[in-house]
């Protein structure tokens, strides 16, 4: 076992390297026999990992199980819990806030979006809309492991359970074989279940669930996992390594299962625990050991990868690939995640690479790369991913290629250069030194032979054995290119951009002629020149990022400046490459962009960020299929180019709801109903994600809340939460939109919700407002018409008092007069007449005075009322011999009376008070006139002869005192009797 152990490996392939030169020597028996040792593996190229742990929002560390649901998130199965990963954060689940145990078995989700969660205590959950909508669904039997085997037919490997069925909700147990059995993991094969236990023995049933066959195993032999790959072969990982399950053809009425070694040799996967295993897009085999992750190629090439290739631990528990094609591994120290999208390998040191610091490489014929790196030159032969030395004569070290030579050449710092022996597979001396010793930064050759070198202290001419420094152009050199016009490019250091046109008639005598088009250029520090298939000269400077330029006129002409404003990763322009699709790629300091060519223009990808994969970028080289080598600061870079930049936008769900409305649950929200919040209950907050994994930080989106006072979109960035407060009332819908690497929007989620006005703010209230002021000023109008009739009745009124009481008494004094005119003749007669006269007269302006004084508002107040009935009482009782006795309450003095009521109250004093002078015959009289309890009293007493209130008489004095009592709802009580006096008590409400 010694023998294969990992660093002996390594040692082995370093020597068969340095061997493979050997091979025109017949040494086929050696190599082949360390490709035996080897176990045929291949290079262990560096993969680029994505890690998840518990310190990113993993759940715990020890990964069980993956599941991708029908939205897309992934869930991650754990021994302390269940993580669900939208792309943005994990969300949690154990014990704590739902789950019936935290070591989760299995997941399946069912077509209404239900997923089941199988516990390793014999439970069952279900998690709908990221909450556990059901605790303990089922209970009493552990399932293992969930598989679908046709037909929408959902099996459950159970814990001494035997087989139960998915059906309806419901876990129901069928007939079968072995309803005691404890499975572990299942497969179908042609219309056959291959199960394995913790029995040992592997059991295959048909549909039926009846036993067809069975290999029996010691009952320590456990099986993890049994894989079908694309070929129907099964793969079988187990605590005993990794097994195939093979049927021989004898016969084919019932195939006899045997287990067997897999078809290639790794000697670590003989014994090793198999947890996993899975079949990629690419025909890749991964499987997951106790100690490393395995990657068996179609060809049987192999390769494993442990913490050092950037595992977080080697102890592989599962394996899993989603609808992007990424590879998530689950070890017991996290997750790893590889993008398979654009296939990045990075060869370095420990392939065998001379140093990581790749300076240049080119492609000597097809897959065969020529590499210079700081150390020395190698030769990669990409088929078989073996580095080879390149030996020069006397170890010399070249610092880079001639562009453009052929045979090719090499050039040194001191000038001298060395060609390449394609049969001998190493360098030879071709051009000694003829010049000064100087630092060349760039060479290259023209169709003649003339060599042109970039140098520190210029441009240095190389004809023949023959070299000069041109003293037209004594700036540094950093880039040369010759154009298909014949034109020689010279880009400096810090001097701008030059175009050189040279010509001779031999090759002794050069004229050159130099035009400075450095005007042209936003920056004068050229660090590299390129022309495409179009005839565009493009510059790459140190500041001002990529100009194109147009060289198809006599002067060229820039047509568009590419910088870090318009989307290039950097402004350090290192190198510059054409595909076979027109797309120019573009290396810098940070990584690599490609220019993808639509509609005679250029629109940026940044292709590192996509890829996450960020190096120093000092060569590109473009192959066939899509394939990009790169010589970078870190070692040589394959890519498989998968078109990244034609994805569409990801799908986007809002993955929270977070209202003030504390009753309002997000997992129990239904998308066809609106959500109604009070007005006081005006704050939202938004989660949201796309479901994208190839790089999360790189998926941009756009949200908007349609109905508030800006609802345009917001600016494109990975932010996945948003807030609003003081939200106003009114109809609202939040809407999140993902930008697609395509330059396209993808359709929005949206979520619609209401806030509700205050009641003062709604149309009901309102409408009632409407009709309270209505009715105000319908009440304002018929108070008005009141007013307006109350003084029609007042004027209707005095002009009946005028009529009947003055218009009467005029017409008397009228007949009276005539009939004293009649009578002159007799004096006496006369004098009746006359005396009858002036009495009415007296009347009348008796009755005039009261009709000014009721009208007068002036006297409302019950002060003028009083003082008016206690002069009548006086002129009354002081021309008779009757003793008036007078008492007036004080506490009236600041009341108001309406002009009627005025009025009626004084007209009863005054017909009381007559009543008692004319009728009563009485010495004493008592008059009291008091406020109590919110009425007027007025007490009228006599000592007189009385009068028997039965008697009905035709005399209008007391109903007219009733009429006016009864008009105020007031109470009128007469005490009479015949030689007893009279008392009347009337009663009037008075209102404050």
């Amino acid at each position: 076992c010694w023998l294969f152990h990992p660093s002996l490996l390594c040692i082995l392939h370093s020597v068969n390297n340095y061997l493979l030169h050997f091979m025109k020597c017949k040494c086929y028996p050696l190599l082949l026999f360390l490709g035996i040792l080897s176990g045929y593996s291949s290079p262990a190229q560096k993969l680029i990992f994505k890690s998840y742990t518990v310190e990113n929002g993993l759940v715990a560390n020890p990964v069980r199980k993956f599941y991708q649901d029908n939205k897309g998130f992934l869930w991650i199965a754990t021994r302390e819990g269940l993580s669900k990963y939208d792309g943005h954060k994990f969300t949690n689940f154990t014990i704590a806030n739902g789950l019936s145990h935290n070591l989760v078995n299995d997941m399946y989700e069912s077509a209404d979006g239900k997923l089941y969660i199988a516990e390793n205590n014999g439970t069952i959950d279900l998690v709908l809309n990221g909450s556990v909508i059901e605790k303990s669904k089922f209970s009493g039997v552990t399932v293992n492991n969930f598989c679908n085997i046709g037909n929408k037919t959902i099996i459950a490997a159970t814990d001494s359970g035997g087989l139960q069925e998915l059906k309806m909700g419901n876990l129901i147990k069928p007939m079968q074989s072995f309803p005691r059995a404890s499975y572990i993991d299942f497969a179908v094969l042609n219309d056959s279940l291959f199960i394995g236990g913790s029995e040992g023995s592997i059991k295959i049933l048909n549909k039926q669930f009846e036993l067809l066959s069975e290999i029996v195993k010691p009952r320590d032999f456990l099986t993890f996992q049994i894989y079908r790959d694309k070929k129907k072969q099964l793969w079988l990982g187990t605590n005993f390594g990794l097994k195939v399950l093979s049927a021989s053809s004898a016969n084919r009425q019932a195939p006899i299962y045997t287990l067997s070694l897999p078809p290639f040799k790794i000697p670590l996967l003989e014994k090793d625990v198999v947890n996993d295993i899975l079949e990629d897009e690419e025909g890749n085999l991964w499987i997951g050991s106790s100690n490393g992750l395995f990657k068996v190629a179609p060809d049987k090439r192999w390769q494993m990868f442990t913490e050092k290739s950037g595992l977080p631990s080697a102890n592989i528990t599962c394996i899993f690939q989603d609808r992007e094609k990424n590879i998530w591994i689950g070890t017991a120290l996290g997750v790893a995640k590889l993008v398979t999208k654009n296939n990045i390998r990075v060869y370095t040191k420990e392939d065998s690479l001379l140093s990581n610091n790749t300076k240049d490489l080119i492609a000597l014929k097809k897959d065969l790369l020529q590499i210079i790196t700081e150390k020395g030159i190698q030769n990669f032969d990409v088929a078989s991913q073996r580095f080879m030395m390149v030996r020069s004569e006397n170890d010399k070290l070249y610092n880079g290629f001639v562009k453009n030579s052929q045979p090719l050449l090499f050039y040194q710092n001191n000038n001298a250069f060395g060609k390449y022996n394609y049969s001998k597979e190493r360098l030879e001396d071709y051009i000694l030194p003829s010049s000064p010793n100087v630092e060349t930064y760039f060479s290259i050759i023209d169709d003649r032979g003339i060599i042109f070198n970039g140098t520190q202290n210029g441009l240095i001419i190389r004809t023949g054995n023959k070299s000069y420094f041109e003293k037209k152009l004594s700036s540094r050199i950093t880039a040369l290119l010759i154009d298909k016009k014949g034109f020689l490019w010279a880009g400096t250091w810090d001097k701008g951009l030059y175009r050189i046109h040279y010509s001779s008639n031999d090759l002794d005598n050069i004229n050159i002629s130099v035009e400075d088009f450095s005007w042209l250029l936003p920056d004068k520090n050229i660090r590299s020149i390129f022309e495409d298939s179009k005839k565009n000269v493009w510059i790459g400077t140190r500041y001002r990022g990529l100009i194109q330029l147009s060289n198809k006129k006599d002067k060229p002409e820039v047509v568009k400046n590419f910088d870090s404003q318009t989307g290039l990763m950097s402004n350090f322009i290192r190198a510059i490459a054409e595909d076979d699709n027109g797309c120019i790629w573009v290396g810098s300091d940070l990584g690599i962009d490609k220019l993808i060519l639509n509609a005679n223009a250029f629109r940026v990808f940044n292709f590192s960020r996509i890829s996450n994969y960020f190096s120093s970028i000092n060569n590109i080289l473009p192959q066939k299929d899509n394939s990009l080598w790169l010589s970078t600061s870190e070692g040589l870079v394959n890519i498989i180019d998968g078109k990244s930049e034609k994805t569409a936008a990801f799908p986007v769900y809002i993955t929270a709801v977070k209202l003030s409305d504390t009753a309002f649950n997000f997992s129990n929200y239904l998308p066809d109903k609106k959500v109604q919040l009070k007005y006081n209950t005006n704050q939202a907050e938004f989660e949201f994600s796309a479901t994208s994994f190839i790089n999360e930080k790189q998926v941009l989106y756009s949200y908007r809340l349609m109905g508030s006072t800006n609802a345009s979109w917001s600016k494109p960035g990975n932010q996945h939460e948003v807030s609003y407060a003081s939200l106003q009332p009114g109809n609202y819908t939040f809407e999140v939109r993902t930008f697609g690497w395509n330059g396209k929007w993808g359709a929005p989620a949206t979520f619609s919700f209401i806030i509700n006005a205050p009641y003062w703010q709604t149309w009901w209230f309102y409408s009632i407002i409407g009709i309270l002021v209505l009715l105000l000023f319908y009440g304002i109008y018929l108070n008005r018409i009141r007013q307006l009739l109350k003084l029609q009745k007042v004027r209707n009124r005095i002009a009946s008092d005028l009529h009947d009481d003055i218009g009467s008494t005029l017409t008397n004094i009228n007949i009276l007069t005539e009939i004293s005119r009649k009578n002159l003749d007799h004096p006496r007669e006369a004098e009746k007449f006359l005396k009858r006269i002036a009495e009415e007269v007296t009347a009348t302006s008796e009755a005039l005075n009261d009709i000014i004084w009721s009208v007068n508002t002036s006297n409302d107040s019950m002060e003028e009322m009083l003082s008016r009935i206690r002069r009548y009482a006086a002129d009354l009782f002081d021309n008779c011999n009757v003793i008036c006795h007078l008492d007036m309450d004080e506490k009236i003095g600041g009341k108001k009376m309406s002009m009627e009521l005025r009025r009626d109250v004084y007209l009863i004093c005054k017909e009381c008070m007559n009543n008692m002078v004319k009728h009563a015959a009485a010495s004493n009289v008592w008059i009291q006139v008091i406020f109590y309890r919110n009425k007027l009293q007025l007490n009228f007493k006599d000592d007189g002869k009385g009068f028997d209130a039965t008697v009905v008489t035709s005399r209008n004095g007391l109903k007219n005192i009733c009429a006016r009592t009864q008009r105020w709802k007031g109470q009128v009580k007469i005490k009479t009797a015949v030689g007893n006096g009279t008392a009347i008590e009337i009663s009037l409400p008075i209102k404050n």
